[in-house]
């Protein structure tokens, strides 16, 4: 069969998206992946035909996106950042899409892009698939991740989580309808109730919630590609591994345009004072320079091979990064900015992985002193440990994917 494998975002967003299209390939189906600019280098790696989403999510949440600096300076999904995105590039995007899905069988999308992807297959008469790197499903267990919310009375959870749901669809929809008017076809219709989902994440971090109520949904587990075999450590880095005692991995992933992260990378290695620390530049290019002996900066480095060799993790929560982290077996100290980064922060808490997170907009050297302390207890390392071995033994995600995809496709 063939698959269009499609989605926007950051890397948290795209690996999941080539490793599906990467095993949907080794499977012996023929996957398209659209997706941003940033995974163009792993696609060609990988063998994996693609085509790029217009606009660099890199430089629209460093630069173009007043309402992502909104969202990330205040902690909560601003209006402006929702309506920003009904509009970014809608129109090439749903070009795209069409492009890549003439014979398909099946179009997959995540989130955004998803009415794109909608649409696309509405016209070709074929299925579309949901993907989700974070519940967006109603349900009174927690609030919808999107909120920026960590805890709420139960009551409100599953109402905020139908409100986000119906605005976004809203939102995005009108405009995606007026594309569709301008080319001469009919409104948009998916059966959100109906429309097969693929829930790609760990249920040892998530499990199903027991009032969920859509016909099909699988959490799959997390979806993983297969290592670079040329990556190489960058250089020094084995060396300063081996010379101590395991360090401290400090990393804010794809985060930018927050204007506090200087002063909150100055207070997390004031913190640290004394301790080994790994830092990563991440995208917001985090200053390297003045670094005490005992701090060694990296760029791009695979999770999977540095997190094990760490003993233990700070970082923004994500969802990539916090599979990663929780995977390797080493506690996390959370420091969520936005969006689902509260959500995944309080899974970790949650499973006793993690402490209560930091705040970014109030660095505090004394805060992250007294949070390291937390995860380097014996039980808070011993329950990352047996969290990871948890995980370890889940079966094959990208398999019991393509599973629901070939039988949706028929």
């Amino acid at each position: 069969m063939k698959v269009v494998v499609s989605g926007y975002g950051s890397t948290g967003d795209n690996v999941p998206l080539l490793a599906l299209a990467d095993g949907l390939n080794r499977a012996g189906h023929h996957a398209i992946l659209v997706a941003d600019e940033q995974a163009g280098p792993a696609a060609e790696r990988l063998g994996i035909d693609f085509l790029v989403l217009a606009g660099s999510v890199k430089r629209l949440l460093a630069e173009d996106s007043r309402g992502w600096r909104e969202t990330v300076g205040s902690g909560r999904l601003s209006s402006r950042a929702l309506s920003e995105m009904s509009s970014f590039h809608r129109s090439e995007w749903l070009t795209t899409i069409a492009d890549a899905a003439r014979d398909a069988d099946v179009v997959a999308s995540s989130v955004l892009g998803l009415h794109q992807a909608g649409s696309v297959a509405q016209d070709l008469g074929i299925p579309l698939v949901g993907i989700q790197l974070q519940p967006t499903l109603e349900t009174s267990e927690y609030p919808p991740p999107a909120s920026g919310l960590r805890r709420l009375p139960r009551v409100l959870n599953r109402p905020l989580g139908r409100l986000l749901v119906r605005a976004g669809d809203l939102v995005i929809s009108r405009g995606v309808n007026r594309d569709r008017r301008a080319a001469g076809r009919g409104r948009l219709r998916i059966d959100w109730d109906a429309m097969p989902i693929l829930m790609a994440w760990s249920p040892v971090l998530v499990p199903a919630a027991p009032d969920w109520t859509h016909a099909d949904a699988t959490i799959t587990g997390a979806w993983t590609p297969p290592p670079d075999p040329d990556w190489r450590p960058p250089p020094g880095l084995e060396a300063f591994l081996a010379d101590g005692e395991p360090p401290v991995f400090v990393g804010f992933g794809s985060v930018s345009g927050f204007d506090g992260l200087p002063a909150l990378r100055d207070a997390v290695l004031a913190g640290l004072a004394g301790r080994r620390v790994v830092l990563s530049s991440g995208w917001a290019g985090l200053e390297s320079g003045g670094l005490p002996a005992d701090v060694f900066p990296v760029d791009h480095v695979p999770y999977d091979w540095l997190f094990p060799r760490c003993s233990l993790v700070i970082h923004h929560c994500g969802a990539g990064t916090t599979h990663q982290g929780a995977r390797a077996g080493v506690p996390t100290v959370p420091v969520p900015f936005a969006l689902d980064q509260p959500f995944w922060a309080e899974r970790l808490r949650l499973l006793g992985v993690a402490p209560e997170p930091l705040n970014p907009r109030r660095p505090d050297a004394g805060a992250v002193r007294a949070a390291v302390a937390w995860a380097s207890q014996p039980g808070a390392r011993r329950r990352a440990a047996e969290v990871g071995r948890r995980m370890a033994e889940e079966p094959d995600a990208v398999a019991a994917a393509i599973r629901v995809l070939e039988r949706v496709a028929g």
